[in-house]
């Protein structure tokens, strides 16, 4: 082909990206409360877990509409992505031989297949463990005591027996202790759920709860997640890792055209891991966690290139001396 028809294929490519990117843009719109919904879900379950109130924060009085069409647009964009991967092989393999080709056609569904991989990879299992660290640290930013000194109550102003025991009062409400919800509770009945450190009253239709923390053991700091921060956290995350997880076929694609040989990738194998943590930190949140659980698996996927793509040559050089 010439210069001028590969410029032709290369628009054509493009075109047919940027429709599939539109299509899945508008896909998203339509169905983006309900992606919202599926997004904000391991975060409202941790903070329940941790005894805070499941929700998450709109600042301003359009953010949550901002966010619902910024959400829209990046998740059309790991939505398509799949087909923008393709896009991408097709437009490869034109400067390829004919047997290069035949490797691209079966890498292009295996990148399709990693890409979602990552994706699910970080949402069930990288996301959990990121938000309940988080949580968890904040929350063991403890005060052990909030009684005030004699020399605090002064300047305040406050009685110096605020916060002194004593007995309780005649009148005291029994509240039933339980792990989760005791059976039978009419409608107005009101129990401690242990397993949750929460309140809950049973109304008409529903339960009632509010997450409660020890007296004694104040956390400093409270978690009060921003919708708008939240979602692209998890956006950010879902693409890098979907991303980084085709790492495996870009080794073998490079070693089967020759650009690299699986010698060299052994030997440098200390400067490609620390191109690992770079591109992992390029492609996650800045905070450490994310960073790990990303650069992580990204090692072990490139040890498994490196393997597969040393079984491909010597596969290879059996048939070339073999005369086939």
């Amino acid at each position: 082909m010439s210069f001028g028809e590969h410029l032709e294929e290369l628009r054509s490519c493009s075109v047919r990206a940027l429709l599939g990117l539109v299509l899945t843009v508008c896909l998203s719109l339509v169905f983006a409360k309900r992606i919202l919904a599926f997004i904000v879900k391991p975060a409202l379950v941790v903070l329940e877990a941790r005894g805070q109130r499941p929700e998450l924060q709109a600042l301003s009085p359009p953010d949550t509409f901002i966010m619902y069409l910024k959400m829209a647009l990046i998740a059309g964009i790991i939505l398509a992505m799949p087909w923008i991967i393709m896009q991408i092989w097709r437009f490869v393999a034109l400067g390829l031989y004919s047997h290069e080709k035949r490797f691209v056609r079966m890498l292009t569904p295996i990148s399709v297949g990693l890409f979602i991989a990552g994706a699910v990879f970080m949402f069930y299992l990288v996301l959990p463990v990121v938000l309940n660290f988080f949580v968890t640290f904040t929350q063991d930013i403890r005060v052990d005591d909030l009684k005030m000194s004699t020399l605090q109550s002064w300047i305040v102003g406050a009685d110096e027996t605020t916060g002194k025991e004593g007995p309780p009062p005649a009148n005291s409400v029994h509240i039933p202790v339980v792990r989760g919800e005791p059976e039978n509770v009419s409608t107005g009945g009101i129990w401690f759920d242990q397993a949750h450190n929460r309140l809950c009253v049973r109304g008409d239709e529903q339960v009632y709860a509010l997450p409660l923390q020890p007296a004694r053991d104040v956390s400093a700091v409270r978690n009060h997640f921003s919708l708008s921060q939240y979602v692209g956290f998890v956006l950010t995350l879902s693409l890098g890792f979907g991303l980084a997880f085709e790492l495996p076929l870009v080794v073998l694609f490079i070693v089967a055209i020759g650009i690299v040989s699986t010698e060299k990738l052994g030997h440098y194998r200390r400067y490609i891991i620390l191109i690992i943590f770079f591109v992992a930190a390029i492609l996650t949140p800045p905070d450490v966690i994310s960073q790990i659980l990303l650069a992580v698996p990204m090692l072990l996927l490139f040890e498994g290139a490196l393997f597969a793509a040393r079984r491909y040559v010597r596969h290879k050089e059996r048939k070339e001396a073999a005369g086939t």
